[in-house]
C-alpha cells in the first residue's frame, strides 16, 4: 500500500523527508540557502564573532554561491536583537537612481515593458555593501577584512553542487544567453556547469577584494563605482557615480506585535513584510487554529482569508514612507485586524 501524501500536489522533488528531525544547537545556529555560506557563518562564530559578524560574512558568501538570492548588486533588510535587548531594524534596500522618472518603464503603447525587470534600466542603486558595513561598524566584533575574505576565496573557485544547479532552469539559461557578460560568467564554455565542476568568478573576486580592503569606498567609489557607471552608460541604465556616492542605509524601529503570547519583531516600511505579518496575525487571533487539523480544509481556508485581506491592504496602502503616508499604526493594530476579520465566512470564500 503506497504512502498517503499529506497534500495532493506534494512536490516529488522536495528534498526533505516529512519526518526530518529538527536541527538543534546549544549556543548558536546559522541557516542559509547554501552549505558553503552556512560553513562560513559557523567558522566566524567559532572564532569569537557575534551574530552580526556571521551575518556579514554569510551575506558576502551568498553573493558568490547563491547569486540570485544573496548579492552585492541588490539590497535588503536586517532585523536585529542583541543579547542586551537592543532591538533595531535596518533598511538597505536598493533605491531608484536620481534620474528615475514616473513613466520610465512604459513602452510606446503606454504599457509596462520588460525593461522594468530585465536589463540595466531595471537596476536600482545597490545597498547591500553599505548596509552590511554600517551594521558591522555599529555591532560587529571581528575585523571587517576577515569577514569578507571567505567570499573572496569562494569567488576564486568553489565546487558546484546540486543546489547551485537548481538555479539553472531552461528559462534562466535562455535569459543569461541574452547578455554576453552574463553568459560569459554563468555559462562557462557556453553551458551550465555540472556537479563537481569548479566555478570561478574572477571579476567578482576582484570586486570583493576591493570591498574587503576599502570597505564601502571600495564599492561606492573608485574602480568598482566607475565600472558600474560605465556599464550603465553603455547599456541604457541610469545609475551614476553620484547615485552610488549618495547611497545611505537607514536605521529604524522594527514593527512589533503580539501573537498568542509571543512578541514578534519584523521589518517596517519600505518593506511590506512586517505590517502584512502583523495584520495576518491579528486577523487570525480571533480563531482557535490549534483546534483545527493542520492544513485541513478549515485551517487552509482561514489562512487564505487572512492573507487575502492583509495583501489587499499591502498592495493599496504600503509603500516607501519617504514617498507615501503609510498608516502603519492602524495596519498593525489588533483592533484593525479584528475589524478586518469581521466578514470572514467559515463556509465560503470571499469573492
Amino acid at each position: 500500500m503506497s504512502e498517503r501524501r499529506p497534500y495532493p500536489n506534494w512536490p516529488p522533488t522536495w528534498p526533505y523527508r516529512r519526518d526530518e528531525p529538527p536541527v538543534s544547537a546549544r549556543t548558536a545556529m546559522v541557516a542559509t540557502t547554501d552549505r558553503y555560506a552556512t560553513q562560513v557563518g559557523l567558522e566566524v562564530l567559532r572564532a569569537g564573532g557575534n551574530a552580526v559578524d556571521a551575518a556579514v560574512a554569510v551575506s558576502f558568501a551568498l553573493a558568490v554561491v547563491n547569486p540570485e538570492a544573496g548579492n552585492i548588486g541588490g539590497g535588503g533588510y536586517l532585523v536585529l536583537r542583541m543579547a542586551d535587548g537592543t532591538v533595531l531594524a535596518q533598511d538597505h534596500r536598493s533605491t531608484a537612481p536620481l534620474a528615475a522618472s514616473r513613466d520610465m518603464f512604459l513602452d510606446a503603447h503606454g504599457d509596462v515593458g520588460e525593461s522594468a525587470v530585465i536589463g540595466a534600466l531595471s537596476a536600482g542603486v545597490p545597498g547591500t555593501v553599505r548596509g552590511l558595513w554600517d551594521a558591522h561598524q555599529r555591532f560587529g566584533a571581528q575585523p571587517w577584512e576577515g569577514l569578507v575574505e571567505p567570499a573572496v576565496a569562494l569567488a576564486h573557485g568553489f565546487e558546484v553542487g546540486e543546489r547551485f544547479l537548481r538555479s539553472y532552469t531552461a528559462d534562466v539559461i535562455d535569459g543569461l544567453r541574452r547578455f554576453p557578460e552574463s553568459a560569459r560568467v554563468f555559462l562557462p564554455g557556453g553551458r551550465a556547469p555540472a556537479v563537481g565542476d569548479v566555478f570561478r568568478q574572477g571579476d567578482l573576486a576582484r570586486t570583493l577584494a576591493r570591498v574587503r580592503d576599502h570597505g564601502p569606498d571600495g564599492f561606492y567609489g573608485g574602480e568598482t563605482a566607475e565600472q558600474i557607471a560605465a556599464a550603465m552608460r553603455t547599456r541604457g541604465g541610469l545609475i551614476t557615480r553620484a547615485d552610488l556616492e549618495s547611497y545611505a542605509s537607514l536605521w529604524c524601529e522594527p514593527v512589533r506585535f503580539r501573537y498568542r503570547g509571543h512578541t514578534v519583531l519584523s521589518m517596517p516600511p519600505s518593506s511590506s513584510g512586517g505590517s502584512t505579518l502583523a495584520e495576518i496575525g491579528h486577523i487570525l487571533a480571533g480563531f482557535d487554529l490549534g483546534e483545527l487539523a493542520w492544513h485541513g480544509t478549515r485551517h487552509v481556508h482561514l489562512l487564505a482569508e487572512a492573507w487575502r485581506r492583509a495583501y489587499a491592504d499591502r498592495n493599496e496602502l504600503v509603500a516607501d514612507p519617504a514617498f507615501a503616508d503609510v498608516p502603519l499604526d492602524a495596519l498593525t493594530s489588533p483592533a484593525y485586524g479584528a475589524w478586518r476579520a469581521r466578514d470572514i465566512d467559515l463556509d465560503a470564500a470571499t469573492p
